[in-house]
């Protein structure tokens, strides 16, 4: 894999991977800011103003940002995370300039119309209580305040509908002004792309404002100590209880990150996993059963989820428990682990048979390493990965009074 960067005068870095048998782009404008940099007075305003920079800008209406790209047989989305923001395009290549056209009027000229704002927080905090009625996705954003508690991190990327209702057209504006500045900028695009001609369009269309051009240094507030917690929430119309048992781990540049991922794939990588064969195979108490790894710029987590009958919910922990103290107690089989780094092996190389994978990998690994790796370095690093190896990380970071045991329970059962 091979690709080409510019850094314009202004700041913004631009990565480009040509690829040569598509015709087609995936464009991505990284905005290096997300829920962690929200405060307690404006949480999910990054989420929020995502959603708003669709609902108009000085030349366009949202039905024209609509019908803009769609009109071309391409498309235009966006999402936000903890630590940064995208806004993404799908087009063929001959429509690279419209692309980059939308993409920055949306994030440079964009109005925030009160009567669109006003709609907006009625539709975010519709998703919010839609959150709040799946179980499956409410347990995450609790696990995530117990394992980083008081701290913006867990802060719940579409925020709290106490806050949601009170923001306004200042609230959007500031965050921008903040935050939205040119060396925050990252414009990845795999394709059918020519490099140059990119970096000609994004300098016509990307000129910020004078008072936007300094730099401006981020600053992310450190998670404080962990404790221990076991929170139970009992919500209705619910028939199963949710688990999810984590801790913290390590930043996305640690050395160790692929061992952590290897691991978490001997958990939960597929049929043959441990979770899968142990728990759901085996014991037969959870149909919806998996392991997660999170890596951010200072710290990450590793957790594992399960829905089961509330009978179960006891078992189903200590049956976690099981399968995270083995890993202390003797390293992974040889051939499980062979097994293991083919599957994860596969699902990289596979991955890179997508533009849209390419552009979000190139993005990503320039904002935690300000470099890309190369693939075949990466396939290096997986392929030397020891059992030894799984069982040291494993020493690591399975700390038995670190770990957070978050539970939503049925309403009106009692654990078993």
């Amino acid at each position: 894999m091979s690709y080409k960067k510019t850094i314009l005068n202004n700041g913004i870095t631009i990565l480009s991977e040509h690829v040569e048998h598509v015709r087609s782009i995936s464009i991505g404008v990284w905005i290096n800011a997300g829920s962690r940099d929200e405060a307690v007075h404006n949480r999910g305003i990054a989420h929020f103003l995502e959603h708003m920079l669709f609902k108009g800008t000085e030349s366009r209406s949202k039905t024209d940002i609509a019908n803009f790209l769609e009109s071309l047989g391409g498309s235009v989305n966006a999402f936000t995370s903890k630590e940064y923001t995208c806004i993404y395009a799908r087009c063929l290549e001959e429509y690279l300039e419209q692309g980059i056209d939308l993409i920055s009027d949306l994030l440079l000229h964009s109005t925030f119309p009160d009567d669109e704002l006003q709609k907006e927080k009625e539709v975010v905090i519709d998703e919010i209580n839609d959150i709040q009625d799946t179980p499956g996705d409410l347990i995450f954003d609790y696990f995530y305040e117990n394992l980083f508690p008081d701290n913006s991190l867990g802060y719940p990327i579409v925020g709290y509908k106490e806050e949601v209702t009170h923001f306004e057209k200042s609230t959007c504006i500031s965050f921008i002004s903040e935050h939205y500045r040119p060396d925050r900028f990252i414009i990845s695009v795999s394709g059918y792309i020519d490099h140059q001609k990119l970096v000609r369009f994004v300098e016509k269309y990307f000129n910020f404002e004078r008072q936007t051009l300094a730099a401006s240094k981020r600053i992310l507030s450190a998670p404080t100590s962990i404790k221990k917690y076991k929170n139970v929430y009992t919500k209705n119309a619910n028939h199963q209880s949710h688990v999810c048992i984590g801790t913290r781990t390590f930043p996305y540049t640690d050395k160790d990150r692929y061992i952590l991922l290897t691991l978490n794939a001997i958990l939960s990588g597929g049929m043959s996993s441990r979770l899968f064969q142990n728990i759901r195979e085996k014991h037969g108490i959870s149909y919806d059963i998996g392991s997660f790894a999170d890596f951010f710029h200072d710290t990450g987590c590793i957790g594992v989820y399960a829905a089961t009958n509330p009978k179960n919910s006891r078992k189903s922990i200590e049956l976690i428990r099981k399968e995270i103290q083995a890993f202390l107690d003797k390293p992974a089989k040889e051939l499980e682990l062979e097994r293991t780094k083919a599957l994860l092996k596969s699902s990289i190389l596979i991955g890179l048979e997508s533009t849209s994978a390419r552009m979000n990998r190139l993005a990503k690994q320039y904002i935690y390493n300000n470099e890309i790796c190369p693939i075949d370095w990466v396939i290096a690093q997986i392929e030397k990965i020891t059992p030894e190896d799984i069982q040291r990380v494993s020493q690591r970071i399975f700390e038995k009074e670190k770990f957070v045991t978050t539970i939503l329970k049925a309403s009106g059962k009692e654990l078993g």
